[in-house]
């Protein structure tokens, strides 16, 4: 069992589920999102194969925080130990429309962590934000990836067939969406 996060670094968590939170980016953790990122599984499953270095995640950092509100970044803890698990993403929010676009790094794998921090993340766009329509981009061979997206309410909407080069071989962009109609329950308190 891992210990508990010291209190000076106890995160604000905005929404909880059963074993995972979402709380804001945090400048400490920057070593944590580079190690992350450095994680060769971590890389193939997002389909990258830049090498991050110290300066690029801050930079990204940087980028994150001042987005403004066409793009909200979280990091997803364990909520046993408070310790930092994960990230995940909407971008190009459009509130107009009622898009984004969503994406996830979950460091910790086979936990269910990555199904939790998703359908949090939908739960923050559709009942914070009041979006209608998350898509996804993910790779056919990822089917762990597949799996947990579906738990979590996204469902395949089409295929770029052979858009992806992962090691040496050709596989498919899977396109998928998640609709507010379709979304059941809230991790978020009732308003009184």
């Amino acid at each position: 069992m891992q210990k508990p996060m010291n209190p000076e670094q106890a995160p604000n968590l905005l929404i909880r589920g059963e074993q995972v939170g979402l709380g804001p980016l945090r400048r400490d953790l920057i070593p944590v999102y580079l190690q992350w990122r450095s994680d060769f599984g971590v890389m193939q499953s997002r389909g990258n194969s830049e090498v991050p270095t110290l300066e690029s995640i801050e930079t990204w950092y940087e980028q994150a925080i001042n987005a403004g509100l066409t793009e909200a970044h979280f990091t997803v803890y364990h909520l046993e130990t408070l310790k930092p698990v994960g990230t995940t993403l909407l971008v190009r929010i459009d509130t107009i429309s009622g898009t984004a676009e969503f994406g996830v790094v979950i460091a910790e794998k086979n936990q269910g962590f990555g199904t939790e921090a998703t359908r949090l993340t939908l739960d923050w766009a559709f009942n914070i934000l009041g979006l209608y329509n998350v898509m996804l981009v993910t790779f056919s061979w990822n089917t762990a990836a597949l799996r947990a997206f579906e738990k979590a309410g996204f469902r395949e909407i089409g295929r770029r067939r052979g858009a992806v080069i992962t090691q040496g071989k050709r596989h498919d962009h899977v396109l998928m969406e998640a609709l507010a109609d379709d979304f059941k329950g809230s991790a978020l308190p009732e308003l009184g």
